[in-house]
């Protein structure tokens, strides 16, 4: 049986850790365990690492976004907002299917989105608790996300 000296194991030790984190990224969950591989996804309440998908409950909030800015993505929005949309986008969609049904033109429910849209706008706006960028992503997202 051989083994390896100190000496080696720690660069041998060195060399591991670094490829792995090179692969994709490895991430700690609360108990201490890291989990390795490349970062795919973070929605619905999970992170797609490697071919695995983990709830994100599992992770701290510092490394959930850790996720999210090695995505690119925005901080969730405060639950308010998210009420918030949820209602905004139902509007719209009852606003399409009376202009649907006939029961009401084109042009009033062009009216009725940009009504929606700046409802949205201005709610995003007082948040307080929100980044310039945050704003600017969300702002785009009540009718196209």
């Amino acid at each position: 049986m051989q083994c390896i000296s100190t000496r080696k194991a720690l660069p041998a030790f060195i060399a591991c850790a670094l490829s792995s984190a090179a692969a994709g990224g490895s991430f700690t969950n609360h108990v201490g365990h890291a989990v390795s591989g490349e970062l795919t996804a973070v929605s619905n309440g999970v992170a797609v690492i490697g071919s695995r998908s983990y709830p994100l409950s599992i992770f701290p909030e510092s490394e959930q976004a850790r996720m999210r800015s090695l995505l690119a993505l925005p901080e969730p929005l405060p639950p308010a907002l998210v009420a918030l949309r949820r209602s905004l986008k139902e509007r719209a969609k009852r606003t399409d299917a009376l202009v649907a049904a006939g029961a009401c033109s084109e042009e009033a429910a062009a009216a009725k989105r940009v009504r929606l849209q700046s409802a949205w706008t201005r709610a995003l706006d007082e948040e307080d608790s929100m980044t310039p960028a945050m704003r600017k992503y969300w702002r785009s997202s009540l009718l196209e996300r």
